[in-house]
């Protein structure tokens, strides 16, 4: 059974959970690039490549060379889709545009409209904790969705019977693929404390083409995701660390995945 494990490059979850559990049953191939530069167990490629803007696509020109995938398990990069950096109607990217009618202000329907430079540089001066500049929001804007873009066009041209696509589960990323890309999917959600003890409880989608019945809890986790917690739990710091997804909750989504294929095949 072949996996493809898309932006597996930080600390590699996938491709540990595969060797920890179905060494023997999955080849998987991890790829994306590791902004900490701490690993090189992954195959790199540029998931947010647009050269076939130009030409040639050369992130199509490395895919084609490898083993067509049965399993597409994708993480893609969250930053542009968080309401971590909460403003109103929307985050630092995004936003609902209000608009006036004969009965006064109403929401747009599109949750996609763009801030405005002015609207960044106002909010990077009220919090300046961020230590970001205006331009890096944009960049990260158009980073994640040609990430998430892209992950649709490999799903549709290396066809996959199944593919799951993990994100926060309040990331704007599923009003994206809903309303932008017309790509619909499954939202299951799981609870990477009910897995992990070490983990934050973060509420997380699997957006896939199957239904996958994972655990969540509500117990309080003693881990958070911040650089600093003020009752005193535990902290996760760098990004790789924060991208960690609980070894046994891959292997749940996995067991389900290799159960439904095995069903298809019989």
């Amino acid at each position: 059974m072949i996996v493809w494990a898309l932006f597996d490059s930080g600390n590699g979850c996938y491709k540990k959970a595969v060797e920890t559990y179905f060494a023997e049953d999955i080849e998987i191939y991890s790829m994306g690039l590791d902004i900490e530069n701490k690993n090189n167990h992954f195959i790199h490629i540029d998931l947010a490549d647009y050269s076939e803007l130009f030409g040639e696509s050369k992130l199509f020109c490395q895919l084609d060379k490898l083993p067509k995938p049965d399993i597409i398990l994708a993480s893609p990069p969250c930053e542009s889709w968080s309401v971590a950096s909460s403003m109103t109607g929307g985050n630092v990217c995004w936003y609902t545009e209000e608009i006036i009618t004969l009965f006064g202000i109403e929401k747009a329907n599109n949750n996609f409209s763009l801030r405005t430079r002015e609207q960044l540089e106002s909010w990077f001066e009220k919090t300046p904790h961020f230590k970001k500049h205006w331009w890096k929001t944009v960049l990260n804007r158009i980073n994640g969705e040609l990430c998430a873009f892209n992950i649709t066009r490999i799903i549709e041209r290396y066809e996959p019977e199944i593919w799951v696509i993990e994100n926060p589960q309040s990331s704007r990323i599923w009003r994206y693929y809903k309303q932008i890309q017309n790509f619909y999917g499954i939202e299951n959600v799981a609870h990477y404390n009910a897995y992990d003890k070490e983990f934050p409880k973060k509420p997380t989608t699997f957006y896939s083409n199957i239904h996958l019945p994972l655990k969540t809890t509500r117990e309080k986790a003693d881990v958070v995701i911040s650089p600093k917690a003020a009752d005193g739990r535990k902290t996760i710091q760098g990004y790789n660390a924060r991208s960690n997804i609980p070894l046994l909750l891959i292997k749940d989504i996995l067991e389900y995945c290799i159960q439904k294929l095995q069903k298809r095949i019989k």
